[in-house]
Order: C-alpha cells, then sequence, then structure tokens
C-alpha cells in the first residue's frame, strides 16, 4: 500500500467483502462497493470513515442503510481476488495473510450479532468457500470461527475480545466490547476467564 489512507481504505473495503459487500458499477464505469448496515452503527461508522480520512470514498445513503465505497484503485484491486464468474468466493487459497485483525474487526462492530454463545456475521461469500474465510479469520483471531449458511460465527467472545482488545485503535476496541455480556465484562474485570 503506498500510503495510510489507501492502507485504511483497504481495510475497510475487506471488511465490507466479509460481510455483505457486492461490487457494482456507478458513474459510468466507476467500479463501487455496496454494503447494507444497521442505523445502529451510523455513529462507529461515521468516526471511523473520519478518523481514517475516507470521507472522500465514501457516500452513506441513510434512508436505503447503504454505504458506498467508490473511486479507488484499492476496488480494482479487490475485486479479482474477491469474485470469479461474478460470485463472490474471497479467494482460491487458504492465506490468512489476505486479511488482517483490523479488517476482521471493522467487519464485526459492522455487522456482527451477539447470539447467546456467538457473535454471527452474515456474509455473502458464496457456500463453498466460507470455510477459506472461516479458516483465515480464525488465524488471526486465536479462537474457533465456524462457517455456517450465509453467515461466519465466532466463538469464545471473551477470549476473542482479550487477545485482540490491546492490539486495536481505541475505537475499534470500545465498540468490540459492547459484545460482552455483563457477566463476561465482570469476570474479565476480575481478572478470571
Amino acid at each position: 500500500m503506498k500510503n495510510k489512507k489507501t492502507k485504511n481504505l483497504h481495510d475497510l473495503a475487506t471488511a465490507l467483502l466479509i460481510g455483505e459487500g457486492e461490487f457494482g458499477v456507478r458513474a459510468g464505469k466507476e467500479r463501487s462497493l455496496t454494503v447494507p448496515f444497521d442505523r445502529k452503527k451510523s455513529w462507529y461508522l461515521s468516526e471511523t470513515i473520519k478518523n481514517e480520512q475516507l470521507t472522500d470514498f465514501i457516500e452513506i445513503n441513510s434512508k436505503r442503510g447503504q454505504l458506498y465505497l467508490h473511486s479507488h484503485s484499492v476496488l480494482e484491486i479487490l475485486y479479482p481476488q474477491w469474485f470469479k464468474d461474478g460470485n463472490k468466493i474471497f479467494s482460491f487459497i487458504m492465506d490468512p495473510k489476505l486479511l488482517n485483525l483490523k479488517t476482521i474487526v471493522l467487519c464485526i462492530n459492522l455487522f456482527g450479532e451477539r447470539k447467546l454463545e456467538t457473535i454471527s456475521i452474515p456474509t455473502t461469500v458464496e457456500k463453498e468457500h466460507i470455510k477459506t474465510l472461516a479458516y483465515c479469520m480464525e488465524q488471526h483471531l486465536q479462537v474457533p470461527v465456524v462457517p455456517g449458511t450465509n453467515q461466519i460465527k465466532i466463538a469464545n467472545i471473551p477470549n476473542f475480545v482479550l487477545n485482540c482488545i490491546n492490539d486495536l485503535p481505541a475505537i475499534h476496541s470500545a465498540e468490540l466490547i459492547n459484545f460482552l455480556t455483563d457477566k463476561e465484562k465482570k469476570k474479565i474485570m476480575e481478572g478470571v476467564k
């Protein structure tokens, strides 16, 4: 990556692609990435975009609950890795270096939903390729990541949060803590896992 802004844009685009991000074409031939988002995540999303200086490349349509990422060569780089014959594949190779901790946490913070024992992330990656994505995520998170139908589930949430919270900027760590239950937070504060 040439500079920090390009790296930040690459991380955000990858986070969107892990979830339900889909490529399209806008303004003639310009490639864009569109993803639905939960309005409850608007503050986190807008602060992330502002802090990482990405406002020139992002449009948010609050009425439709959609985010558009556009106007950058990063999209041309990511498209051939993530798509083959119009299908979203993530990758044909099991290479954890295609992801990083920040991209995964961005995706979790934007699209994750706390279930009883897991965090569930909806994804539009083709069914037969979700296993590869889950494997690569697991290598970074150091907890079980289970592929499902149109979703990825992250288990052992307290350990996951403890493993990565110190390696992230404060905005991402603070949002991630919201996935812990009060009981889990209390155990962590007492120093018990």
